[in-house]
């Protein structure tokens, strides 16, 4: 078993180093008959003679030193020939230089069609997609101009007096190749080249034959580029060659049409030829054609269809001497067509659809119609009217590829127009939100209002199953319904309860909410009223008052309008599906948003006290000047002089007994809806209602002694909503001596010396029950029994 393992290693080593040693063979070796021994890499020499392009001078009998480089050969079409025992001789410059250099290294290639021949074989080993004769023509051509040169041209060299060598950089560009760069990688040597494209070549057949190619070449080289005609199958016998085009060119890259009467060529080759180009280097392309006779035929478009699937058909007729072998004068490829669409109204585009009708049939029948769908074209749903334009060109006459037609006038015919108008109607029904109540609108809290609405389906046909839903500010769904709506006539929908929390409410019924159904304007479908809810009012105090306050109040308006997208798809025959869609503004249904406002109120209380003992007064002992008026200001001799002198009004000052005027003012002010959002279409609506001031103003009153006394309330004499004047209640008191009515609040004639207090609170105003308090002082000095020197009974005045 040992022996069979030891026999197994010895035979891998020796492939491994039969490759190993292939790899390192010159590839000179073979063609240099060295009677002193082979050639290997790291030989050197006492002879070079030639043109050295690092020195840029000739060599002559210099030294040299035969290394071991990479060559790299990248194709125009992404593939990349490496080639390992790249040979290549480094030259010293002087004899006494103590090393070689590769620097002053290139590549050169023994000076024999074998040698080139290897060189070629390195080089296009498997990137030929092309014909074995072509291979070989190709590899021929080279062979031969590869090793064209003389003695006195730059690329040939001579080593050892005797062997014939050229610069391999130099003859690569003689099939098609350009020296690049070299470049040392890891101490490696690696030059690059870069192989020029194959030439390409199309033939489309007509009365003329139409012979398109592009060729390749290294720079400033000049190569001469053919175009010829040889009975099918001839290549590579020149022998009836014919020659179609010839041009000399240094161009990296050159390409040309040229064009050739049928009937002429098939006289001298017969009908069925091959048109071969040539770049210069000998890579060939090759077509086979079949040249068109006598024959009449002519492809005619007789009808053009859409279908209301969106399928989109041209329908051609074959008119001819004959019937035909579709495959003798179409293309492979099948029948170009082409259809240029534009779209109008609704949506504007255009496109084209451009296709190969592949599946010809076997043969054309002289008269018989043959139908092709040029693809599908999809309208959206969205409402509008489409224009649709057609420009059809069966066997496009322009393509390439296009099938044979005779005579040349026959291709004149080969367009079609066609036109279609689609309409898509939008919705034919209005449905309506009309109104919308809440009755009563104006609760306190724990009270409900019944909430109904009516709504109107106007259009044509009755709409059933529609969505009708109440919301509470626009957010809460307080109760929803599904109703039918016959057309044309309103219905009351809602009847119930509802019950809310303090403040102001917009209440709204919406029709479609969803959009579920068909609405031709959405603008209408939304319906507003109010309701306000304020807590139970109560007395208020001057510690309990609340003179302003804030509330939200929310408004569903339209603010704008949404873009939609109308859209057409196209499908081309290879089933790739194209959509081209355009913008535009839905004005039948509008963005609703609720937008949400802040509104403020405030109330304030000012008062005036007024005892009337401002009023300058007869004194007691000067009963000679008394007046009717002193009757109120009886006792101001006394009361003014002392009011100054304590700096207090003498209006706020009077005696225990005497009354005192309460005027009262109140101020109530909001911006209760001077904020209503704008909206589009007259939105938002105002929800209405006014607020007001106080409905009661009442004055609680405390004595000297701080103990509370009574509350009366004060009636508006007046102002209005806003701003009003409050007095006490009128008394008339009427006598033998007195008819009088006055406003007044008589003082107790036992109260001591000090300070009467008056609290004036304003309440129930507004949307928050607001109130407000003002506190009010008026000073007791003295007894009413001060003013008097005589004791007189006045009790008769008051009965």
């Amino acid at each position: 078993m040992k022996k069979k393992v030891s026999i197994v290693i010895l035979l891998l080593s020796m492939l491994i180093s039969t490759i190993v040693y292939a790899a390192g063979i010159p590839m000179l070796q073979k063609h240099v008959n060295d009677a002193f021994g082979l050639w290997e890499y790291g030989k050197t020499g006492d002879s070079f003679v030639g043109f050295v392009p690092a020195l840029g001078r000739d060599a002559k009998d210099n030294l040299w030193k035969l290394y071991q480089w990479q060559a790299v050969f990248n194709f125009a079409n992404g593939q990349k020939k490496t080639i390992d025992n790249y040979d290549v001789f480094a030259v010293k410059e002087k004899p006494g230089d103590p090393e070689f250099s590769d620097k002053n290294g290139f590549g050169l290639t023994y000076k024999s069609k074998a040698a080139v021949g290897e060189l070629f074989d390195a080089v296009w080993s498997g990137n030929m997609n092309v014909s074995k004769k072509q291979q070989q023509y190709f590899r021929d051509t080279f062979t031969v101009r590869g090793t064209d040169y003389d003695s006195d041209h730059d690329y040939y060299y001579v080593l050892e007096w005797n062997y014939r060598f050229l610069r391999t950089s130099g003859i690569v560009s003689r099939m098609g190749v350009q020296f690049d760069r070299t470049q040392k990688t890891n101490g490696k040597g690696h030059a690059y080249f870069k192989v020029t494209a194959w030439p390409t070549l199309k033939v489309t057949q007509g009365e003329e034959l139409t012979v398109s190619f592009t060729t390749a070449g290294v720079e400033n080289s000049l190569r001469q580029v053919d175009v010829y005609a040889l009975p099918k199958g001839a290549f590579p016998d020149m022998t009836k060659r014919v020659k179609l085009t010839s041009i000399t060119t240094t161009d990296t890259e050159y390409s040309n049409t040229v064009k050739i009467a049928s009937k002429e060529l098939s006289r001298v080759l017969g009908k069925e030829v091959d048109i071969i180009v040539d770049d210069g280097y000998g890579r060939t392309q090759i077509e086979s054609v079949t040249l068109a006779d006598d024959l009449n035929m002519d492809y005619v478009p007789t009808k053009l269809t859409l279908t209301e699937g969106g399928q989109f058909w041209v329908k051609f007729r074959y008119d001819g001497d004959e019937d035909i072998i579709s495959g003798d004068y179409a293309s492979e490829r099948g029948m170009p067509m082409t259809a240029k669409v534009t779209i109008g109204g609704a949506v504007s585009t255009n496109f084209n659809l451009s296709s190969m009708y592949k599946d010809l049939p076997e043969q054309f029948t002289v008269g018989k119609e043959y139908s092709y769908m040029l693809g599908k074209i999809e309208i959206s749903d969205d409402p509008g009217t489409y224009y649709i334009k057609a420009d059809v060109t069966i066997n496009n006459p322009n393509h390439p590829d296009r099938a044979l037609e005779s005579p040349n006038e026959a291709y004149y015919n080969n367009e079609i127009k066609g036109g279609w108008t689609i309409e898509r109607k939008g919705a034919e029904n209005d449905l309506i939100a009309q109104s919308i109540t809440a009755s009563p609108a104006a609760l306190t809290v724990g009270q409900s209002s019944t909430v109904t609405a009516k709504v109107k389906n106007v259009g044509a046909t009755d709409v059933s199953n529609v969505l009708i839903r109440f919301m509470e500010d626009g957010k809460k769904t307080i109760y929803e319904t599904r109703k039918n709506m016959p057309a044309n006539t309103p219905i009351t929908v809602g009847g119930f309860k509802w019950t809310g929390n303090t403040g102001i409410h917009t209440l709204s019924v919406h029709v479609d909410p969803e959009k579920e159904k068909q609405d031709k304007d959405r603008s209408n479908n939304v319906a507003v009223t109010g309701c306000s809810v304020t807590k139970n009012g109560g007395d208020a105090y001057c510690d309990t008052t609340k003179p302003e306050a804030t509330w939200d109040v929310t408004y569903p308006l339209i603010t704008g309008y949404p873009t939609k997208t109308r859209t057409v798809s196209w499908t081309d025959s290879e089933g790739k599906r194209h959509t081209s869609t355009e913008s535009y503004t839905d004005y039948s249904d509008p963005i609703w948003e609720n937008r949400k406002v802040t509104y403020n109120e405030k109330l304030t209380v000012s008062a005036e006290l007024n005892t009337k003992q401002g009023i300058p007064t007869a004194p007691p002992w000067k009963p000679e000047e008394e007046k009717e008026s002193d009757r109120e200001s009886r006792g101001s001799w006394e009361i003014i002089p002392w009011a100054e002198e304590n700096g207090l009004n003498p209006n706020e000052v009077t005696r225990a007994g005497y009354g005192v005027e309460i005027k009262a003012t109140t101020k109530y002010t909001t911006d209760w809806e001077t904020k209503v959002p704008k909206g589009l279409e007259g939105t938002a609506k105002p929800i209405g209602g006014e607020l007001k001031g106080p409905t009661e103003v009442r004055v609680y009153i405390w004595d000297t002694n701080g103990d509370y006394v009574t509350s009366i309330g004060l009636v508006k004499t007046s102002g209005n909503d806003k701003t009003a004047t409050w007095e006490l209640p009128e008394e008339h008191f009427k006598s033998k001596f007195l008819d009088i009515y006055e406003r007044k609040f008589y003082t107790d004639v036992k109260a001591p010396d000090g300070e009467y207090t008056f609290k004036i609170v304003a309440m129930h105003a507004g949307q928050n029950d607001l109130s407000s308090c003002i506190i009010k002082k008026i000073t007791i000095y003295g007894s009413m029994y001060d003013d008097w020197q005589t004791k007189r009974d006045t009790s008769e005045w008051y009965k």
